[in-house]
């Protein structure tokens, strides 16, 4: 831990025209499900050694070998963000909706004529293109309590006074998105001794502080797919996945003198603005092998996807004060680009298969998260080179491996499908770092049921998601004790229906 801390002291350190970029943003580009279909979600997304579903060409696109018919693919899905926060001992919950697209795509198909039994050489192939929704940013979080230990304006006030300390003609341009707002609204003055130091009009917290944040956005990945089916028996697939990236959040930091024990001090709100947009490209490459009429194998590797990013922040303040009014001021209006990579995946999978009774299929993923680095193609840049330095170094420290596991099954009678499944995403933490049990693991509990005719089929999908998290909007400590984040409590409820048809 005293690494980590090192290491974002560091970073403190360097230009704040920087600040938009974090290792949290790393780790929100990283962890994704692999989403699409209904009936690919009913099953907990377990279609490594399946295939024959759209979903699959972001799992193991050896799976587009299974077919053997063209179809259009269309899921339209509604999901439900719940959050449930505490913070100092106060509780607090949100609701949002969202209705998105959650996977389109056509698939095409040949198998070669008098080969649909054949046991060697190549039986047909297929080429599929569309695009599959891998993670969902909407949400809407929010928390309150009373924190009777500091306040984010000594955290800024210890800020100018850091390293010597800052000469007040420079106070306002040192860190113009958060300290120097602080004293360009009053909220911030130097100590009499010594104008390069400062204090806060908030002494000894004993104030309410409360959080909004709303998210908007998601990733969805276009993908391009080719695949083929050797004798039955191997099928193999490559998918060029492109993903878009679009991320909004408006963040809303607030504190008031509830109690009226600050003299010159009544509130003060401060609202952060970032907007992320990006591209980027990967590879995936799968196969699937039938080991007989009962067992599948399949493995597929995906690399890592070389993401070219654009952020652009501004962040406002607002103060009240008793004896001299009211006073607003925003920092200039900043504008990044540079690149993100993600890390490697390797998933390795077994089907059952019953014949027309159903399956039972398992997926096995293994993800390194410290693999994901930034570069900011700063050469002659000093200030940038080291807080990139910085920051990859602190994805290194804070993050480590995963281990996630999907698990579903189908049963089939006529034409009626009944679907279930259960998923479990390992936390994306190094030992030690997460605070309790807020590890941002991910528990998945999924129910599916579908129609399935000649030409065309429906299927319909419900999925909920569990998972706990930690907030904190700054880090300070003073003699009675740091200030403490909100643990929130996630649950993400998606229901889906995919119509397809086949030609």
């Amino acid at each position: 831990m005293k690494k980590i801390y090192a290491i974002l002291a560091i970073a403190l350190t360097m230009p704040f025209a920087m600040q938009a970029q974090s290792d949290e943003d790393a780790l929100r580009y990283s962890m994704m499900n692999f989403g699409g279909t209904a009936r690919s979600w009913g099953s907990a997304n377990a279609f490594g050694a399946l295939g024959g579903d759209f979903s699959s060409l972001s799992m193991n696109p050896a799976g587009l070998g299974i077919y053997r018919s063209s179809e259009f693919v269309f899921t339209p899905a509604l999901v439900n963000f719940n959050n449930q926060s505490s913070f100092y001992n106060n509780s607090l919950e949100t609701n949002r909706y969202n209705f998105n697209v959650s996977n389109l795509g056509l698939v095409f198909s040949k198998v070669n004529t008098g080969k649909e039994n054949a046991s060697s050489g190549w039986v047909g192939g297929g080429f599929a293109i569309g695009y599959n929704r891998l993670e969902n940013y909407n949400n809407r979080i929010a928390y309150t309590g009373f924190n009777d230990r500091n306040s984010i304006t000594e955290f800024y006030a210890a800020q100018l006074s850091a390293n010597g300390g800052t000469n007040p003609s420079n106070a306002g341009g040192t860190d113009p998105f958060g300290a120097g707002l602080a004293w360009e609204t009053y909220l911030l003055n130097p100590n009499p001794g010594d104008s390069t130091s400062y204090y806060s009009v908030v002494n000894g917290g004993n104030i309410q502080q409360s959080k909004t944040q709303v998210t908007n956005g998601a990733m969805d990945e276009m993908v391009i797919s080719f695949a083929g089916n050797y004798g039955n028996r191997l099928y193999m697939g490559l998918t060029i996945g492109v993903p878009f990236i679009s991320y909004t959040s408006t963040t809303t930091f607030s504190e008031s003198d509830v109690n009226n024990v600050h003299p010159d001090f009544n509130s003060m709100s401060q609202v952060e603005f970032l907007e992320t947009n990006g591209a980027g490209v990967n590879a995936k490459f799968g196969i699937i092998y039938r080991l007989n009429n009962y067992i599948r194998l399949g493995g597929a590797i995906h690399t890592p996807t070389a993401l070219g990013m654009s952020d652009f922040f501004y962040t406002n303040m607002q103060s009240s004060l008793d004896t001299t009014g009211s006073y607003a001021w925003e920092s200039p209006q900043g504008r990044y680009d540079y690149n993100l990579v993600t890390p490697w995946r390797a998933i390795a999978s077994m089907a059952l298969t019953f014949g027309k009774y159903g399956f039972l299929s398992v997926d096995y993923e293994f993800v390194d998260y410290t693999a994901a680095n930034f570069n900011f193609n700063r050469i002659g840049s000093t200030d940038d080179i080291a807080f990139e330095t910085a920051l990859n170094s602190t994805i290194d420290a804070k993050y480590s491996s995963a281990n996630n596991l999907r698990i579903g099954a189908e049963l089939v009678y006529e034409i009626f499908r009944l679907r279930g499944g259960y998923a479990i995403m390992g936390s994306p933490f190094a030992d030690g770092v997460a605070t309790g049990d807020a590890d941002f693991s991910r528990n998945t509990y999924t129910l599916g049921a579908g129609i399935r005719e000649r030409s065309y089929f429906i299927d319909f999908a419900y999925a909920n998601t569990r998972s706990t998290t930690y907030d904190v909007q700054y880090n300070y400590a003073t003699a009675d004790g740091a200030n403490e984040g909100a643990t929130i409590d996630r649950v993400t409820n998606n229901f889906l229906v995919t119509l397809g048809f086949r030609f």
